[in-house]
């Protein structure tokens, strides 16, 4: 019985309770669950060096390109160069066949020692023996003119006499005057024997002398015009020539490129034409080279427009090695601003759904929204202003899903 006492007030003590509540059971109550924190990336607020960038594409071209043209058509006798092969200014890259330009040669020689030999003799006068035939002549002309004076002294005593006719006297006059006639023309050969030439005479034989000159130039000339050699020093290209083939002039037979330096050209666009000048560093990738980077500088801008208003722009580029093959395809990047920026954050963490760019910065696990004045936008940077201080982090994933006031969780990946 004694046992049964502990239980008994208990339960008296429980039923007082339960009557002062009026028999209601006992309310619990109600805990609101903690909010869900949305992940999200953060980068830090810091100070950057933004640049500008302007890539425009070019194609590789030799800094050099020359077609080799005949002068003078043939046929091809010897091939001396191929595709592919270095040459230096002055190697033969084929010849042509030239028996019949030979002989031409030996021709204009022929005439230019018939010609100077001419004029030799001009100048050393007649031999002796020479001198000595002219001397007779003039003996035998001084002869021939006292008989026909004599006669015709003769004929006009007749004549007037009445002995002879008309015509017998005018014979002993024409007899007389072409002695007279015999006798200048053979003094006068003997003149010019034993004195010097004249002046005229040495002109025409001196011009004979050198347009024989001139011929056996042409024609060893012509003749030269069988050997076709590079005009420059690089690499063969192009060979539109086959041995035994024929060429005609003017029909490209070589192309010989230098490329140990190569250019690109680059439609620069009229709002950039007065940002860059000749002398200025530029960066070309190139994509065939798996977008190696290769350094150029701008050799060239033309100062007027082409018919899309760009302005053909010129870079080159050292290639030593000759990675760089004309034709392939660049990608010029032109730094078009460049500035040291106080405040720096990713573009893509920067809002513009409102009035003002905005961004979200975590303080203290939560997320506030921030106004802010944004700078120079430079590839996936952006320059702030105003807004934000430096060392302050910024979602750069996530903020999508936040307002001010978020309890975020930063995680290395981010929404």
């Amino acid at each position: 019985m004694k046992r049964r006492w502990p239980i008994i007030v208990v339960l008296v003590v429980v039923a007082a309770i339960w009557l002062s509540r009026g028999g209601k059971e006992p309310v619990k109550e109600a805990v609101s669950p903690a909010p869900r924190a949305v992940a999200v990336s953060v980068e830090e607020v810091k100070r950057e060096t933004l640049t500008r960038l302007l890539q425009v594409r070019g194609q590789v071209r030799p800094v050099r390109e020359v077609n080799v043209v005949p002068k003078i058509g043939g046929v091809v006798c010897r091939l001396a160069a191929d595709v592919g092969q270095r040459v230096r200014a002055g190697d033969v890259l084929l010849e042509l066949e030239g028996d019949e330009l030979r002989a031409q040669v030996r021709q204009a020689e022929a005439a230019l020692t018939a010609a100077r030999a001419g004029l030799e003799k001009l100048l050393a006068g007649p031999r002796p023996e020479e001198l000595a035939q002219i001397q007779a002549a003039v003996n035998q002309a001084e002869t021939n003119f006292r008989k026909a004076q004599a006669n015709l002294d003769r004929m006009e005593e007749l004549h007037r006499q009445g002995i002879i006719t008309d015509d017998q006297w005018e014979g002993a006059v024409t007899a007389y005057e072409v002695a007279k006639a015999q006798l200048d023309s053979a003094e006068q050969q003997l003149a010019l024997a034993a004195g010097d030439p004249r002046e005229e005479d040495l002109a025409a034989v001196r011009a004979q002398v050198q347009q024989a000159e001139a011929n056996l130039e042409l024609a060893r000339l012509r003749l030269g015009y069988t050997t076709i050699t590079s005009p420059m020093d690089g690499v063969v290209a192009f060979r539109f020539a086959e041995n035994g083939g024929t060429v005609g002039v003017g029909t490209p037979v070589f192309t010989i490129v230098d490329i140990d330096r190569v250019i690109v050209n680059a439609q620069v666009t009229e709002s950039y034409a007065n940002r860059f000048r000749v002398g200025e560093k530029v960066d070309v990738r190139i994509d065939a080279l798996g977008g190696q980077i290769f350094p150029g500088t701008i050799t060239a801008i033309s100062p007027m427009a082409d018919q899309s208003r760009s302005f053909p722009t010129r870079i080159e580029i050292a290639n030593p090695q000759h990675l760089l093959k004309p034709g392939m395809a660049a990608e010029v990047i032109f730094v078009t601003d460049s500035r040291e920026a106080e405040m720096a954050i990713p573009a893509r963490a920067v809002l513009t759904g409102g009035d003002r760019p905005r961004v979200f910065v975590v303080e203290e696990g939560v997320a506030r929204e921030r106004e802010v004045l944004l700078g120079l936008e430079a590839g996936d940077l952006v320059e702030v202003l105003e807004g934000l201080v430096p060392g302050e982090l910024v979602v750069v994933r996530g903020q999508n899903y936040l307002e001010d006031g978020t309890v975020v969780n930063i995680t290395e990946q981010g929404w």
